[in-house]
C-alpha cells in the first residue's frame, strides 16, 4: 500500500504520537538546536582545546625556485615516536604516496607524513609550507635540516584559537629556511575525520595569491549554499511545506560542514570558539537524517519503504550520539558507509517515482548530492587526488541538488498555490453569482420578466396593506388592447422594448399627476400583470376623483410616438373601488380587470351587470370544449343560388350554440371572444368535421355538383399544420377537397398577408376553393387583393343597400361585380333578402347570390342527427 506525500505530518505511519500541528511541522528546526547543543557540550566536556605558545612571525621573504619537494611517504605513528626512534634517517615503515593523492581514509590514529624536499640552490631558502586542509583537527610538524638538525614547528588545528596562527587565512601555513641540500619535513596529522595532507612549498607572494583565488572559490560555493537555503526558508515561510523544512534543515547542516572544512567560519565567524568546528561529527549525520525524512513528503511512500527511511535515520541517529565519543564507538568511515546506503536508497525509491509531479526534481537532485559524496569519499581514501574541485564535491552536490530541488518543487508548489488562489477566487466567483443569482431570482419573483415593473404577488401585497387598514382607494388597470397587434408586427423584441419604454414614461407621469395620493408598488407607480393589463392605485379623497381619471386616460389616449413609430396603444381604463368593489386585493383586481374589457369608452368604472356579461362571455369559453363534445353545438346550412337559374351551387355551413343554462346563443355572442383567447381553431376543425360528415345528406338534397363553404378564422392561417390538419379531415371522410369552399374575411386576410398568402396558396394546390368574404368592409388594396389565388369572391350586403333607389351605389356594385368578372372568381352577393333585389340582380349572367330570399340557415333533418362526428 503506497501512501501519499504527506504535508501534515501529524503522526507516523503507525499513529502512535499525536503533536499539536505546528509543533510538527516546525520540528526538525527544533531537532537542529537540540543537535547543537548537543555537539557543544559534548565537545566542552571531552575533549577541552588546548592553547599553543606564541610562534614566530609570519615570514614574507623571497625563495629560489630550484627547491622541490621529491616524495611524499607516511607511517602510521606519532610524531614524538618517529623522532624518538630516528625512524626518518631511512625508508623501511613508509609507504610512498602520490603527493596529489594524500588520502588515508579513516585510521582513527596518528600517522606521520614525511615529505623529501631537495634544495639544489648551494644556499639557504626560506619557503612556507602550506596545507589547504582547514578541517584538520591537528597537525604538528618538524623540520629535519641536512646535517641531521631536528627544528619542531607550532602545532595547529581547527581545534585551537584563530589567533594563534602564523597566518591570519584559513589554510595552515609555516616558514621555513631549508639549507642547501636534502631536508626533511615530519608532520603528525590527527582528525577524527578523514586523515589526508595536501601540502605545498609556496613563495609568500603564491601564499596571498593562492590563497585569494582559493578564497574566492570558497567564497562563491558558501554563497551558493547560502542562497539555496535562503531561496528555501522563503518558500518555506510561504508555504510551510514539512518537506521543505527538513529540506532547510539539511542545507543548515551543510552549510556548516563547509564552513568547517574550509575554515571559512574559524576564520570569518567564529575565530574565538573553534570549539564549534567539532559540530562537524553531529552536522553530517543530522545533514543525512533531513535527507531520509524529506523524501517521504515529495514522493508516496509503501509502508516498508517508510520503515527502511526510518531505519536508515535511528541509524544516522545513533552515529550523531556518537559522534563526540570517536574513540571509542564505530566512526565516520561508518557513518560513510550508513551514508551510501540511505543515499542509494533514496536513488532507488526516486527512479521508482520518476514520473512522479516531483520526480524528475528528486533524480536530478539526489543524483548531484551522491555525485559530490562519491567524488569527495573517493578523495578521502585516496583514489582521486586532494585539490579544491574534490574537497567540495560534496558540497557543490549539495547545493546544485537543493536547489534543483528547492527551485522544482517551490515552483510547483507555488503553482498548486496559484490553482488554488485560482481556485479560490472561483470559488468567491461563485458565491457572489449564487448571490447575485438569489437577487436576480428575488427580483424576479417581485417583477414581471418583461417590463421589470413589479408583478400581480407584489401588487396584491401592497393592497392587501391598504384593505388591512381600511384605507379607501381606487384601483385601476390599463389595457393595452393592441399589443398583440404590436407584437405581430413588430416582433416580439420589439414590441417588448417599446412596451418598456412607455411603461417608464407612464410610471414618471403617473408620479408627476397623482403626487402624493399615489400608492407606491415597491418602489414604483405601477404594476404589471401582463403585457396587456397594468395597475396603478390612489387613495381616494372626494369630488377630484374623477378630475384624476380624466387626466390619467387623456394621457393613455395620445398618440404614443418613440423614434420612427408612433400609434394608439388602443387603451381601456377600468377602474373599481375598494372597499364598495371588493374587499380584498383579488376581488378588487377582479372587479377592475371586468370594467377594463369594456371599450366602449376610454374609461369605465365597475358595474356588476357589466361584469355579469362578462361573468357570461367567460363561461362561455370555458365550456366551449365541452359543447363541441357534448353536441350542444350543431350546424345549419345557407343555400348559395344561381341568381339566373335559382339553382344551388353551394351551402354555408354556419354554427350555432345552444347552451344548457343560457339558450340559444348567438355566433356575433362568443366567436369573436374565442378568437381573441385563442379558442377558435377546434371550432374551425369541428366544423369542418361536421360538414364532411353532413356531405352524402346535403349532396342528395341539392346534386352531385354541391360545394359546401367553411368560414375559418386569421388564426387558422397562422398555424403552419393547418393545410395538413384540413386535408386529415377530408381523407377521414373520403372527400375530395375540392368539394369544399373555405371562407376568409377580407380584414383577416390584411392583418398579415404575407402569412395568408402563403398557407392560402397551399390550400388552393391541396384542391380546397378559397372565397374572399365581406369584400367591400375591408382595407384591401386591389394590387394585393389580385396576387391571392381566389375562386370566389363574396360582396357585403352593405352594396346592396337602397340599391333600387341610388345610382350611385348601383355604379359601386357594378364596379365591384366587373373587379370580380376581371379577376376571374365567381362573385356571390350575400343579403339579398326580397324579390325586387333578386330581379334586378338576375340581370348580370354568371352571378350567384346568397340571402333569406333562397332560404335561411336551416339545420339537416331530424333524422340525420347531429351528434359530434366520430373524428
Amino acid at each position: 500500500m503506497e501512501l501519499p506525500p504527506s504535508s501534515d505530518a501529524r503522526a507516523d505511519l503507525t499513529g502512535h504520537w499525536h503533536l499539536p500541528v505546528g509543533a510538527i511541522r516546525w520540528w526538525p528546526f527544533l531537532l537542529l538546536l537540540a543537535v547543537a547543543s548537543y555537539g557543544l557540550l559534548a565537545v566542552t566536556f571531552l575533549a577541552p582545546m588546548p592553547r599553543l605558545a606564541d610562534g614566530p612571525p609570519i615570514f614574507t621573504g623571497g625563495g629560489s625556485p630550484s627547491v622541490q619537494l621529491t616524495r611524499l611517504s607516511y607511517q602510521t605513528a606519532p610524531l614524538q615516536s618517529v623522532l624518538s626512534r630516528r625512524a626518518w634517517r631511512d625508508d623501511a615503515g613508509w609507504t610512498v604516496l602520490d603527493p596529489s593523492h594524500s588520502g588515508l581514509g579513516y585510521p582513527y590514529q596518528p600517522v606521520t607524513y614525511r615529505l623529501d624536499i631537495e634544495n639544489r640552490s648551494g644556499h639557504l631558502v626560506r619557503k612556507h609550507l602550506v596545507v589547504p586542509a582547514p578541517s584538520l583537527d591537528h597537525l604538528a610538524p618538524a623540520l629535519i635540516q641536512p646535517e641531521g638538525t631536528v627544528e619542531l614547528l607550532a602545532a595547529l588545528g581547527d581545534r585551537y584559537p584563530f589567533e594563534d596562527r602564523y597566518a591570519a587565512l584559513p589554510q595552515w601555513i609555516w616558514p621555513v629556511t631549508l639549507q642547501p641540500g636534502r631536508s626533511l619535513v615530519l608532520i603528525e596529522v590527527r582528525n577524527a575525520g578523514p586523515t589526508l595532507l595536501p601540502i605545498r612549498l609556496e613563495e609568500a607572494d603564491e601564499v596571498v595569491s593562492d590563497g585569494a583565488l582559493s578564497l574566492t572559490w570558497k567564497a562563491f560555493l558558501t554563497g551558493l549554499l547560502v542562497f539555496a537555503l535562503l531561496l528555501n526558508l522563503s518558500i518555506v515561510n510561504k508555504l510551510g511545506h514539512p518537506g521543505l523544512i527538513w529540506l532547510s534543515v539539511f542545507m543548515a547542516c551543510v552549510i556548516y560542514s563547509q564552513l568547517v572544512l574550509d575554515g571559512l567560519g574559524l576564520w570569518l565567524l567564529w575565530p574565538r570558539f573553534p570549539e564549534l568546528n567539532a559540530l562537524l561529527g553531529v552536522a553530517l549525520p543530522l545533514a543525512l537524517i533531513a535527507l531520509l525524512e524529506s523524501i517521504r513528503f515529495f514522493l508516496p511512500v509503501t509502508r516498508r519503504a517508510f520503515r527502511v527511511l526510518r531505519t536508515l535515520s535511528l541509524v544516522a541517529g545513533l552515529h550523531l550520539l556518537a559522534a563526540p565519543f570517536a574513540g571509542f564507538l564505530p566512526g565516520q568511515d561508518a557513518f560513510l558507509v550508513t551514508s551510501a546506503l540511505g543515499g542509494l536508497f533514496i536513488l532507488a525509491l526516486v527512479l521508482r517515482h520518476r514520473h512522479h509531479l516531483y520526480g524528475p526534481y528528486l533524480i536530478l537532485s539526489v543524483l548531484a548530492i551522491l555525485a559530490g559524496a562519491t567524488l569527495t569519499a573517493l578523495r578521502t581514501i585516496g583514489l582521486l587526488p586532494v585539490n579544491g574541485l574534490t574537497d567540495s564535491a560534496f558540497f557543490l552536490g549539495a547545493a546544485s541538488g537543493s536547489l534543483v530541488l528547492t527551485s522544482g518543487v517551490g515552483r510547483l508548489l507555488l503553482q498548486e498555490r496559484k490553482r488554488r488562489l485560482v481556485s479560490d477566487r472561483q470559488v468567491r466567483q461563485e458565491q457572489q453569482l449564487r448571490a447575485r443569482i438569489e437577487r436576480e431570482y428575488d427580483r424576479l419573483l417581485k417583477t414581471h420578466r418583461v417590463t421589470g415593473k413589479p408583478n400581480r404577488p407584489m401588487l396584491e401585497e401592497a393592497l392587501d396593506n391598504l384593505d388591512s387598514q381600511a384605507t379607501p382607494y381606487t384601483l385601476c388597470i390599463v389595457r393595452l388592447t393592441r399589443f398583440a397587434e404590436l407584437e405581430q408586427t413588430l416582433g416580439y423584441r420589439t414590441s417588448e422594448q417599446v412596451l418598456r419604454q412607455y411603461l417608464s414614461k407612464m410610471n414618471g407621469f403617473l408620479k408627476r399627476a397623482l403626487g402624493d395620493r399615489l400608492v407606491m408598488i415597491n418602489g414604483y407607480a405601477l404594476a404589471t400583470i401582463d403585457t396587456s393589463h397594468h395597475a396603478f392605485a390612489f387613495y381616494r379623497h372626494g369630488d377630484d376623483d374623477p378630475a384624476l381619471l380624466e387626466t390619467v386616460a387623456g394621457w393613455l389616449g395620445q398618440r404614443y410616438q418613440e423614434g420612427r413609430f408612433a400609434f394608439s396603444w388602443g387603451p381601456t381604463l377600468g377602474v373599481a373601488h375598494a372597499p364598495e368593489h371588493g374587499r380584498d386585493a383579488a376581488s378588487i383586481l377582479a372587479s377592475a380587470g371586468f370594467a377594463a374589457l369594456d371599450r366602449q369608452g376610454p374609461i369605465t368604472v365597475y358595474d356588476p351587470a357589466i361584469a355579469e356579461w362578462q361573468t357570461r362571455q367567460q363561461t362561455l369559453m370555458l365550456g366551449l370544449e365541452q359543447a363541441l363534445a357534448s353536441g350542444d353545438m350543431s350546424l345549419a346550412y345557407q343555400p348559395k343560388v344561381r341568381i339566373e337559374d335559382r339553382r344551388v351551387m353551394s351551402v354555408e355551413a354556419l354554427i350555432r350554440w345552444r347552451h344548457r343554462e343560457f339558450g340559444t346563443i348567438s355566433p356575433e355572442q362568443w366567436i369573436p371572444l374565442a378568437e381573441e383567447v385563442g379558442l377558435i381553431h377546434p371550432v374551425t376543425l369541428w366544423v369542418l368535421a361536421r360538414a364532411c360528415h353532413d356531405y352524402p345528406r346535403l349532396q342528395q338534397q341539392h346534386g352531385p355538383e354541391l360545394r359546401v363553404s367553411v368560414n375559418i378564422s386569421a388564426k387558422d392561417l397562422a398555424l403552419p399544420q393547418f393545410p395538413g390538419e384540413l386535408l386529415d379531415i377530408t381523407r377521414r371522410h373520403r372527400l375530395a377537397p375540392d368539394r369544399i369552399i373555405l371562407e376568409i374575411t377580407e380584414t383577416a386576410v390584411m392583418n398579415d398577408p404575407e402569412s395568408a398568402r402563403s398557407t392560402l396558396r397551399q390550400l388552393g394546390q391541396a384542391g380546397f376553393g378559397i372565397a374572399l368574404d365581406d369584400f367591400g368592409i375591408g382595407h384591401s388594396s386591389l394590387s394585393a387583393l389580385a396576387t391571392f389565388d381566389l375562386d370566389e369572391l363574396k360582396i357585403d350586403r352593405s352594396f346592396l343597400k337602397d340599391i333600387l333607389d341610388n345610382p350611385k351605389r348601383e355604379r359601386i356594385l357594378r364596379m365591384a361585380l366587373g373587379l370580380g368578372e376581371a379577376l376571374g372568381v365567381t362573385v356571390v352577393v350575400e343579403g339579398v333578402e326580397d324579390a325586387a333585389v333578386a330581379g334586378w340582380l338576375s340581370q348580370f349572367p354568371g352571378l350567384h347570390g346568397q340571402g333569406y330570399y333562397w332560404g335561411r340557415p336551416s339545420p339537416l333533418p331530424p333524422d340525420g342527427g347531429q351528434r359530434t362526428p366520430p373524428d
